[in-house]
């Protein structure tokens, strides 16, 4: 029985491919050799005319610039005449370079022929060949009616007197000397070169034919083997089907059963298809859900906070992710979800709605709350700690009370009119609060001096850069606020301490606090003198722009307090900051 359905379709099948293919050759030999093939030969026999139309056009001209030489006085007409006439009898061309130009004149006679000089200059009353003066004559009486134009006729072949060729020719006149020029192209020649055009389609064609049998062949034979294929894969494609039906059974008992909410939308965000867990999440069952969206469940009272987002989302046509709503239960309570989509698209580029989970974080919220209040307190513990710790410093010296709080306030506002990050602000701000923790393992006598210290006691002071690094280096801050502390003397030309770094070497929260120092320092009490004022401490730094002080902060802090963004009208500490110390001969 198998075997009997095989050869019914081998036969249908051979039918099938065999009679377009075949009909196919049919067609286009007809094509080639009643259409293509008389259109291509007729196209060439133009394409030769016009050649030697050209030809003789070129000849034309070049006798036609003879003329102008014999008209300028250049040559006289027997000149200019034997001069074009041995040009003229010299030009070849053609495969053989055989084929060449003749010249006669309307009496009529040969004026130059470079294969028959014995015609040359002979009368037509002394050639014996009636032929020939009918040529001439019909030469006569084309160029004196058209000017010039084609003529066929026999002549001999090229260089060979013995055979006679028909051949056609083009002639034009030349009137100033009463000439005929002309040239011709053998027919013999045209018809062995659409002989050899002709057998060259013929062998296309063959190829052709046999290239499209064996084609034929090959597809008769390959589609047995895929109708062969097919019957085997028909009883495969039956279990697939029945295999694809169980796991679609699979999927959906997959997708009725998981933590998450599973749907669909329209552009619009109305749910199409809603998975059984929404009733788990929300308390509704899936129909109660179907064409509302998102926000039918969240509270009134919430619904400004996210609508906008949630429209612009659906506007937008892509994917989103992480979009968070409060959503109201059925039973009243409140409940914290993330929704995550991708775009559905039809064939043709249109938005067809949405596909997406949507998952309950509500725990997760609650956890991170909880973290963030952790995170708070830690913070304030934080904050709480390094004011201790300044506080332990300024305990032992009464002088810097208020200095390190007064350059935080300083240092912070600089750093926000130069742009710089909250983060990088904090760190700025826990530094400039420590800046001079170091100054706790110097003797106080040092700190409270109310005279010029010596060069052993200022070398001392010096220190305070170093041991305050030393202090904070072992302490996980999230900011370098060890190093800005260490670096908080240095100038940008070198001179400061107690590294002597320079300006690539120096943190730019240490350029800002180091300005901030030196004004606060400057414009405060000292135990040995009044303060300076704020004029002084602006000259400082102005003096010190570029050189020692970093441009941008020492800009900034002029800007700051000229606009008076920055007051330093509470009560002046009258402690001597180290920056005062170092500077304490200058001041």
């Amino acid at each position: 029985m198998l075997e009997n359905v095989i050869l019914k379709r081998f036969k249908t099948t051979s039918r099938r491919i065999a009679v377009p293919a075949l009909l196919t050759v049919v067609l286009y030999l007809i094509a080639m050799f009643i259409i293509f093939l008389p259109q291509i030969e007729r196209s060439f026999i133009s394409r030769k005319k016009e050649m030697i139309r050209e030809l003789t056009e070129t000849v034309w001209s070049l006798l036609e610039s003879y003329h102008e030489r014999e008209l300028s006085g250049e040559l006289t007409l027997p000149e200019a005449q034997l001069r074009a006439t041995l040009r003229i009898g010299k030009l070849r061309y053609g495969p053989e370079k055989k084929d060449y130009f003749w010249i006669s004149d309307i009496t009529p006679r040969m004026v130059m022929h470079p294969y028959r000089p014995d015609i040359v200059n002979k009368d037509i009353k002394d050639i014996p060949d009636s032929s020939l003066k009918s040529l001439y004559l019909r030469w006569k009486e084309v160029v004196a009616k058209e000017g010039a134009g084609y003529v066929d006729y026999l002549w001999q072949w090229k260089d060979d007197p013995s055979k006679m060729s028909p051949k056609l020719s083009y002639i034009k006149g030349f009137q100033p000397w009463g000439w005929i020029v002309g040239t011709g192209m053998y027919l013999d020649d045209i018809y062995a070169e659409l002989n050899a055009i002709r057998n060259k389609f013929i062998a296309i064609s063959t190829a052709i034919l046999g290239i499209v049998l064996m084609l034929s062949l090959y597809s008769i034979r390959q589609t047995m083997k895929a109708d062969n294929e097919l019957m085997r894969s028909s009883i495969e494609l039956k279990k697939l089907n029945e295999s694809l039906k169980k796991s679609k059974e699979r999927l959906r008992s997959l997708l009725e059963n998981t933590s998450d909410w599973i749907w669909e939308s329209d552009e619009k965000g109305r749910y199409i298809y809603s998975s059984p867990r929404v009733e788990a999440l929300l308390g509704f069952s899936s129909e109660e859900t179907m064409y509302k969206t998102i926000m039918d469940f969240v509270p009134i009272h919430l619904k400004n906070q996210y609508q906008e987002t949630f429209k612009n989302l659906l506007i937008g046509g892509k994917s989103f992710r992480g979009f968070e709503t409060t959503c109201q239960k059925k039973n009243g309570k409140h409940v914290v979800v993330e929704n995550n989509a991708v775009p559905v698209f039809s064939e043709n580029g249109g938005l067809l709605g949405y596909r997406g989970v949507t998952r309950d974080i509500t725990k997760r919220k609650v956890a991170m709350e909880a973290l963030k209040k952790s995170r708070d307190v830690l913070h304030a513990n934080l904050e709480e700690t390094v004011k201790s710790l300044a506080l332990a410093e300024e305990k032992r010296d009464p002088y810097t009370a208020g200095h390190q709080t007064r350059v935080d306030r300083l240092a912070c506002a600089i750093a926000r009119e130069l742009g710089l990050s909250e983060h990088q602000i904090e760190g700025l701000h826990f530094a400039a609060l420590l800046h001079d923790i170091g100054k706790i393992a110097l003797p106080s006598e040092f700190l409270s001096k109310p005279t010029l210290l010596s060069h052993q006691e200022h070398e001392i002071i010096k220190c305070h850069a170093k041991v305050g690094y030393d202090i904070l280096k072992n302490i996980q801050f999230p900011w370098p606020v060890a190093e800005i502390v260490y670096q908080h003397h240095e100038y940008l030309d070198g001179s400061g301490y107690p590294r002597n770094l320079t300006d690539k070497d120096i943190l730019l929260e240490a350029k800002i606090l180091t300005v901030a120092d030196v004004v606060e320092a400057i414009s405060s009490h000292r135990p040995y003198r009044p303060s300076l004022g704020m004029e002084a401490a602006f000259e400082e730094i102005q003096n010190g722009r570029g050189i020692r002080y970093h441009a941008p902060s020492v800009d900034a802090c002029l800007k700051l307090i000229k606009e008076e963004k920055m007051d330093f009208s509470v009560a002046p500490s009258s402690s001597e900051t180290d920056s005062t110390l170092h500077h304490r001969s200058n001041l």
